[in-house]
Formats: C-alpha cells, structure tokens, sequence
C-alpha cells in the first residue's frame, strides 16, 4: 500500500485514535467505549478507502478519455499522412522533397523510374546533374523563392520537362532537423507539347511551300501572258496547259487537306454500317482500269466468295484503297502487275494486301510514311500529282475504324501494303503483326497529330 493510501486513513481515522488515547490517559475506558472507538476508526478508514477509489475513479476515466483522444488524434494524422502519400506516389509526374542538405527526402513512384534509383537519403545531384536545376534548388533553399526551369534528359529517350522549385513549409510541431522537408520538386513532361508545336510549324511550312510553288508558277504564266506572249497563240496554249496542271495540283491539295481535317474530327466516332470489300473494290479497279492500262500494269485479283463485311464508312474505306491503288500503279515498274488480296487471318480479321513491284522503299523511310507531306522521293511524288497526305488520310480513316496499316518492302522487289480491319460481327482484339512488317497506327512511328 503507497504513502499517500496510508496517509489518507490516518487523516479519516485520527479523531477517534485522539479520543482513544486521551481516555487512555485518564484511564476511563470501558469496553463499549473502545468497541465504538474502534468501530469510528474502522468507519473513517472506510470512507478514506472510498474516497479514494472514486477519486482514482475519476483519474482513470479522464485519463481514458485523453488516451482515447489522442489515440483518435493520431488515426486521423496517420491516415492523412498516409492519403497524402498515395496522392503523392500516384501523380503521373516525378515529383521530389528535399531537405536543407539538398537531399532526397521523398519521391513518387514515378520519380523514381525516372532517375532508374532511389535516391532516398542521397543528393539529388546523384539522379539529375543538371546544373540549371541544381542552381535553381539552391536559390530556394537560401530563400529565394519559388524558380521554373526547363529540363532536357537525353537518355533513354530524349523528354522535356518544365521543373518547379517551390518551398515547402513544415507542418505546424515539425521538430527542426536536417531530414524536414524543405523544397518541393515538380516535373511536368512537356515533350508531346513541344513536338506538337514543332509539328504544328512544320505543317505550315509545308503547306505554305506547297502552295507557294503553283501559285508563284501561275503568277509568272499569267505574267508572261499578258506581255510578251499576249499575241502568242502556241505559248499561249502551253502556259495555260501548265496553269491548268498547276491548279489542279493546288486543287488536289486543299481538297486532301480538307478530308484530312474532316477524317480527324470524325476520328473518335466508330462507323457502324456493314462494307462488303469484295465488292468495294471490284468499283475501285473498274474506276481506275483505264489509269492502270495506260501504264501497262495488270491488276491481278485473289480472294474468297464467302469473306464477310467489316464494319466501316464504305466511302471512307473506298478512298483508302484508291489511295493505296493508286500509289502501287503510280510507282510500281511499268508493264508488271498490282496483285490485291483478301482473307480472313487466325483471328478473324479481314487482311487486304496491295502488292506492286516496283522500286520498293528503303527500310530507313517505312516509319515515317504516314507523315503528312512526307514522300520518299519527293520530286518523283510531285511529278506524278502526289500531295503527300495520302498515306496519313489513310493511316486516321483506319484509326476510326479500329484498324491497322501494314508496310513491307524490298529494294528493288517492290512493296506490300496491308488493311487490317475488323469484321462486322466479331469483338477480337488486334491481329498480330506481320514479320519485318511496319505497322502504321498511333502507337508506331512518328506521331503526326496537328
């Protein structure tokens, strides 16, 4: 029993040990009288004992509640610390917390690819040397304020970034020490805007150098025209065939610039009609039989009566195939033949393959063929009233129906292009891709969105 218990029933119990030792004293006691002393003293020790279990009582409730209120207090701070670190690691951008010592307190799941290391506990000059970003950290450790800077790293892949350097202040009760979080690293990747951009000003570089070439042309004609041939009859017949030529090519060209436009908006939304392609392109060799007769190229014909109808824009996909029939007889050898085939491949999706034999492509070029203005030979590809958007038109009416281009070539043995589309009625995933194929969707080859 503690000091403090035994001093509580002396207090309750001292009256009566008082008058106990003062009748003592004067030998006046009796039995009754020490029986109710002794009883008073036992009643006072009683009462001392419940007063002081209810008083710890008491204690013990209030000290619960306070237990029970922090216990409270700290669910609620460690499952916001831990919501703020699932927020912080799930941000789809790297982002860094760095102490005074320029160390890497903490970084998200995706900073840490980024660097290929933790870096925890480390300078972040370990993972990212570069001095622009390490001097811009540094001028907000010595509180300076906030800093955004431009970062390129090379490798893997070249990525752009805008970093923002912000200070950080520590959470109210944060006990100072070199690991408390001062400064807050976000990187943003920038590279699909740049590229976007640089895109953007490359497309009207080349339509304004599209443009430019028949327009100059027909102003120098009209020119020439209305002086020294004015009387001219013969110069006169032949300027104006090459005006009309010029024209026409500008015509071609704002024409295909428009259906690009208008492929792209309508991009998103899946065509829900049945196309037979058998049929499809028993019309495009009727349209273009006279074009392959003049260049002495044979159209050869290889498919089943039973293949089934794809889903699918039959306008949109009738200019697919005219624009790929049109580049084999274009640019296949003179006298040879353009093979086109039809089957259904082991996943149920219907394979039409354009063959020429032609000069075929060097493999350095296949990646970028579905760029806009892009051509292999490009002073070939303006003689012969070649755009240069045919193969993008292609490769965005194919995006919209969910389907792929394929590309194989040999020097010198001439070039297959494959349509790869779904049939009407079934929900397989992709085909798989053809060997030593290039396969020209938007996950292959240099994006070209404007």
């Amino acid at each position: 029993m503690s000091g403090s218990w035994l001093r509580s029933i002396f207090l309750a119990s001292a009256p009566a040990l008082l008058i106990l030792a003062i009748l003592h004293y004067q030998e006046s006691l009796s039995t009754g009288i020490v029986l109710l002393l002794v009883l008073a003293v036992l009643f006072g020790a009683s009462i001392a004992v419940r007063r002081r279990l209810s008083a710890e009582e008491v204690v013990m409730r209030r000290l619960n509640r306070l237990t029970a209120e922090a216990q409270t207090q700290l669910d609620a701070l460690s499952y916001k610390a831990a919501v703020a670190d699932r927020i912080i690691a799930s941000l789809p951008h790297p982002i860094f917390f760095l102490d005074r010592e320029r160390r890497v307190v903490r970084a998200n799941t995706v900073a840490r690819v980024l660097v290929d290391s933790d870096l925890i506990g480390r300078d972040i000059a370990d993972g990212l040397r570069d001095p622009t970003l390490l001097s811009a950290i540094d001028r907000v450790i010595d509180g300076q304020g906030s800093q955004t800077v431009e970062l390129v790293l090379p490798v893997p892949v070249e990525t752009e970034f805008i970093v923002r350097v912000e200070p950080v202040d520590p959470p109210p009760g944060t006990p100072p020490g070199r690991d408390a979080p001062v400064v807050l690293i976000d990187m943003q990747d920038i590279t699909a805007l740049r590229r976007s951009e640089r895109m953007r000003v490359d497309f009207v570089a080349n339509v304004s150098h599209e443009l430019r070439t028949p327009l100059t042309s027909l102003t120098g004609f009209i020119e020439t025209l209305r002086g020294p041939a004015r009387d001219d009859a013969v110069a006169r017949d032949h300027f104006l065939a090459i005006m009309q030529e010029q024209s026409e090519r500008m015509f071609r060209l704002i024409s295909d610039l428009l259906s690009l436009s208008r492929i792209e908006l309508e991009e998103h939304s899946r065509p829900q009609e049945q196309v037979n392609i058998p049929d499809l392109l028993r019309r495009l060799i009727e349209l273009l039989s006279q074009k392959a007769e003049k260049v002495s190229v044979k159209i050869i014909t290889d498919w089943p009566d039973d293949l089934p109808p794809v889903r699918g824009d039959s306008d949109q996909l009738f200019q697919v195939f005219q624009n790929l029939l049109d580049n084999a007889l274009k640019y296949g050898a003179k006298g040879d033949a353009v093979t086109i085939t039809a089957k259904l491949n082991e996943r149920r999706r219907l394979v039409v393959e354009i063959t020429d034999q032609g000069a075929g492509i060097p493999p350095e070029h296949l990646p970028r063929l579905t760029e806009r203005f892009y051509r292999v030979d490009a002073a070939r590809s303006r003689e012969l009233g070649g755009t240069g958007l045919g193969l993008a038109i292609v490769k965005h009416i194919l995006n919209r129906h969910r389907g792929r281009l394929t590309v194989t070539s040999k020097v010198g043995k001439g070039s297959t292009f494959g349509v790869i589309l779904p049939v009407a009625a079934t929900t397989q995933g992709a085909t798989t891709r053809p060997k030593n194929a290039f396969i020209s969707d938007s996950k292959a080859g240099t994006p070209d969105t404007i």
